[in-house]
């Protein structure tokens, strides 16, 4: 049979589909990351380093919404996991770190066996708890199967899920440990007193870490030019090692250090007077969590193990309620650590049960928080070029063994230890300072379309600083009386709180709305162009608590 030219042209162009269709299951991902295009959708981001904006760090807190204020965290239905259990001891990868608490006091302690273990009385498994201080050599076991699960911070994870998936291997994280709150900051000197003032100084941290991370985000959230941030990087001091990062700041060699505890206490101890915690988790508090990430054989092979595992976590939560004295003692003694050390860094860090479980994974209906982060610094990771396998949260998380759990607790609610009474002064610290155009109707404090998203961006912001105020000047340029302008620009902050608090479920004693009118230009009012710059929003994030 003799084929037609058109017959040619078909079989040539379905060769031709097949050739790309391949070509494109094999070398997408290399494809799209040689030409910088986006990688998948909720992942994509600029590839091979680039300097990192406000706009990388968008994913991580949009969509979220503040804890509910009343009602118990309903999820919306438990799941199904297998009855397969493991016949052999569980293996744990921790580092020296106390939301890891939780587990030594469920296993009485870091070996195996212990006939009075929550671990072993009430679920019949052995687990064992072994140090791996250093990432590497953390990442490196869990590889080579010599431990079942291991520790990481989501924003490590995403780094390090990467790279698994550039070996073809598959991992799940399946609890989420803790939320730093306070254990990881930016020790400075006294004369830095806001992320702005960093501009210019020695700045020393460890790569592509949490502190590297937690800088990153500080300075996307700030008011500094992007040529400014910048510059920033640019002069970063990187140590191999966030205790060596504090250290450097002792020998007073940097200008600030990020790190975490207890070297960041010890940092500011070390300089007494001349230093100070510039900003930590305390106010971030939903920036660094902890998670433990389990072998994909594992789950596949022994699901029973990991829902008993994660089931005696959460009862070892409880214990330590009720027996901070007792069970500190046990997790000293596993970690070589003095009772009140464990005491301290128990109080730089939120410990989550089931309800905080619950809405970290979206059992509830609500947006992820693990999935923001997760993404989020991907986006981060993959633009300063240290990943290029793309990876989705959805696909490296297994909420099975927490929603399993959910009939066991029905009535628990998320809490927070802060609270908020009384509002700042005018003249107290401000650790973030911006100007935003937030642009109103002539005349009104109606808040025009163009500008929702400049103050999503603030929810946002305020949801990732928990733990702080927000401070919102108004400010008018010079037309118009004085009064007019007063009370003009007290209504329009006070619009923008409305829209926060309505908006993002932020607890209204958050805010605090200022109008200052035309007292405070930052440009003569004499050109159009000046009076532009002076019709602003100024934002200030001020601590709850020094």
């Amino acid at each position: 049979m003799k084929l037609t030219p058109v017959g040619k042209l078909f079989i040539v162009l379905v060769a031709l589909g097949v050739i790309g269709f391949v070509v494109y299951k094999r070398f997408g991902d290399d494809i799209r990351t040689w030409s910088g295009a986006s990688a998948g959708g909720k992942t994509g981001g600029t590839a091979g380093g680039g300097d990192v904006t406000r706009d990388d760090f968008s994913n991580i807190h949009s969509g979220i919404t503040d804890a509910p204020k009343t009602g118990e965290v309903a999820v919306k239905s438990s799941a199904a996991v297998g009855t397969q259990g493991l016949s052999r001891t569980l293996k744990v990868g921790i580092n020296t770190w106390a939301g890891h608490a939780p587990g030594i006091v469920a296993n009485m302690g870091m070996k195996p066996g212990n006939p009075n273990s929550i671990y072993k009385k009430k679920y019949g498994m052995d687990v064992e708890f072994v140090l791996l201080e250093d990432p590497s050599a953390k990442l490196a076991a869990f590889i080579k199967g010599d431990i079942d699960i291991m520790w990481d911070t989501v924003d490590s994870y995403a780094r390090e899920a990467s790279e698994l998936a550039e070996k073809g291997l598959k991992a799940r994280s399946i609890i989420q440990e803790d939320w730093s709150r306070g254990g990881d900051g930016v020790v400075s000197l006294k004369t830095i007193k806001s992320v702005e003032d960093l501009k210019g100084k020695k700045i020393a941290t460890t790569k592509f870490t949490p502190s590297h991370w937690l800088l990153l985000f500080l300075l996307s959230q700030s008011g500094l030019s992007p040529q400014d941030k910048a510059e920033i990087e640019k002069n970063l001091v990187y140590t191999a090692e966030a205790p060596m990062a504090a250290a450097m700041f002792k020998a007073g060699k940097v200008d600030a250090a990020v790190t975490w505890e207890p070297d960041l206490s010890g940092a500011v101890a070390a300089r007494e007077n001349e230093a100070h915690i510039l900003v930590s988790t305390t106010a971030a508090t939903n920036v660094i969590a902890d998670t433990l990430v389990a072998r994909q054989q594992l789950l596949d092979e022994a699901p029973k193990a990991a829902q008993d595992f994660v089931a005696g976590w959460f009862d070892a939560i409880s214990a330590m309620k009720e027996d901070p004295q007792g069970t500190n003692a046990i997790v000293a003694e596993a970690l070589k650590l003095s009772p009140d050390d464990v005491s301290g860094m128990l109080s730089g860090l939120k410990l989550t049960a089931f309800a905080d479980n619950a809405q970290f994974y979206g059992l509830s209906g609500q947006k992820s928080h693990f999935d923001s982060l997760f993404n989020g610094a991907f986006v981060i990771w993959r633009k300063k070029g240290v990943v290029t396998k793309v990876v989705d949260a959805p696909d490296w998380r297994d909420d099975r063994f927490v929603a399993a759990l959910a009939p066991l607790y029905k009535s628990q609610k998320v809490e927070e230890s802060f609270a908020f009474k009384d509002k700042p002064k005018l003249n107290d610290r401000a650790i973030v300072n911006k100007s935003l155009s937030i642009h109103f109707t002539t005349a009104s404090d109606e808040i025009m379309p163009g500008s929702f998203f400049t103050l999503d961006s603030l929810g946002e912001t305020m949801l990732a600083f928990g733990n702080t105020y927000l401070q919102v000047e108004g400010n008018t340029d010079s037309r118009g009386s004085a009064a007019a302008n007063k009370t003009l620009s007290q209504r329009r902050a006070e619009a923008v709180t409305a829209y926060l608090q309505k908006n993002f479920n932020v607890d209204a004693k958050r805010f605090v709305a200022v109008g200052k009118g035309s007292a405070n230009p930052v440009a003569p009012n004499e050109t159009e162009d000046g009076r532009a710059l002076n019709r602003r929003t100024d934002i200030k994030v001020v601590l709850n608590a020094e």
